[in-house]
């Protein structure tokens, strides 16, 4: 178990190889480069969150300052959410080993390490284990006995997705009540969540509502939404997350386990039907949403198994593995053309002439590369995926996955800038 001296040191620990990991190729997803450049026009008092995906406040939070050390924000931002997918495996091997004993504590951080949400999500810098962090910890903390710590790590987890605000408010009225001078910290995070989800609202721009009308627009590839019944959808995704072998050892936790493990087991499965009904209700229910019920279910996965013999824990971890691995492959070499087109970026900008030759008129591009362009250019993402129209200058690229080079264009009236593998930058500014 993690003793409260321990929690620096695995912090310590997950940061120092987060920052290791940063010297192999590396890439940030569209969501976390928009927050990126959320960050850096929010400290410019210049925050516009139209052209970008949906609302998450805290992400937001920690960009911003790190926005002022410049050029290095990218990685910076990397670090923190890499350090976050590392301390939810130690969160999910410190709650399975208090709940189960060793053995429980390394399967479930095995299972959670070969999921096919956690190393894609972790390498790109998406949000996800920096959430099944904050839950497991929030936990852990819970069952140490300090509940200040496990309110601020649960109100951390709900500016992160909706999805936990009912827990947040359920733990904040027991918490009320069981613990009064914790009254004014719980009435702190009372105010804090919705106003921070809120803030955008407050001056026009897509918040709170524009989070709700995303989520409610055109999901995406391999979302619940697109399913003939969306709820049902949900519920074969969260088999599907968690895999059948781990599914299998968490019911055994939830049936003969604790009270504690049985309790945990309706709260991911609360949390399950609460993203299957948003779904049935016109929501996307992505199968990241499914996250933090995920991370829930590997700790209860290795305790049930610890609990049957010695040796279920590494079956369950190897039967898993055989399902996860050839996804992780994929995933690999997805993460290293993403790579390669961040690397190339910033040498077709050189080749074009450099940031102010490239952005001297308005700038187009492809709407999947409008956060990695508007960084890049120093500009804002709102408006930057309109179609082309003269004058402008328009910086298309081919996608990760191949295909066609984005936005189409009619060369007539253009003249080619730069290129550099997978980019080019064409202009008609002057002309």
């Amino acid at each position: 178990m993690t003793t409260r001296r321990a929690v620096p040191a695995v912090v310590g620990a997950c940061l120092a190889v987060a920052a290791a990991s940063l010297l192999l190729p590396w890439a940030l997803a569209f969501d976390p480069q928009a927050w990126v450049v959320w960050g850096r026009d929010a400290a410019r008092f210049a925050l516009d969150t139209r052209g970008g995906p949906s609302w998450k406040p805290l992400p937001v939070v920690v960009t911003t300052p790190l926005s002022l050390t410049g050029a290095p924000a990218p990685a910076l931002w990397l670090l923190v959410a890499r350090a976050g997918g590392l301390l939810a495996i130690a969160g999910a091997a410190a709650l399975g080993a208090r709940l189960g004993g060793r053995a429980a504590g390394a399967a479930a951080a095995a299972l959670m390490a070969l999921s096919t949400w956690w190393a894609f999500n972790t390498a790109l810098g998406n949000s996800e284990g920096l959430l099944a962090a904050a839950v497991l910890w929030a936990v852990v903390a819970h069952l140490a006995g300090r509940r200040r710590a496990a309110l601020a790590l649960a109100t951390a987890a709900a500016l992160l997705r909706p999805e936990v605000w009912p827990f947040l408010g359920l733990y904040g009225l027991w918490l009320w009540r069981a613990d009064p001078p914790a009254r004014r910290a719980v009435a702190v995070a009372a105010v804090l969540v919705p106003l921070l989800w809120a803030f955008p609202d407050l001056f026009g721009m897509p918040g709170l509502a524009g989070a709700s009308r995303a989520a409610r627009g055109e999901p995406s590839i391999g979302s619940a939404a697109l399913e003939s019944v969306p709820f049902l959808a949900v519920l074969a995704d969260a088999v599907s997350v968690l895999t059948i072998p781990a599914l299998a050892a968490a019911l055994i936790a939830v049936i003969a386990g604790s009270r504690t493990q049985r309790l945990l087991g309706v709260a991911a499965a609360a949390w399950v039907l609460i993203v299957a009904v948003m779904a049935q209700a016109g929501y996307a229910g992505n199968p990241r949403y499914l996250v933090a019920a995920a991370a829930v279910g590997c700790v209860l996965a290795g305790v049930g198994a610890a609990r049957v013999t010695p040796l279920l824990p590494l079956v369950v971890v190897i039967a898993a593995a055989v399902i996860t691995v050839p996804d992780l492959r994929d995933q690999l070499t997805d993460v290293g053309h993403r790579a390669d087109r961040r690397e190339a970026l910033p040498r077709m900008v050189a080749a074009a002439g450099g940031r102010h030759a490239v952005a001297r008129c308005r700038v187009r591009t492809a709407q999947d590369a409008r956060p990695l362009v508007a960084w890049e250019l120093d500009v804002s993402m709102y408006g930057i995926d309109r179609p082309p129209q003269r004058p402008d200058v328009v910086v298309r690229w081919r996608p990760y996955g191949g295909g066609a080079v984005e936005p189409a264009l009619d060369p007539a009236g253009y003249r080619l800038l730069g290129r550099a593998p997978g980019w080019e930058a064409w202009s008609s500014c002057g002309q």
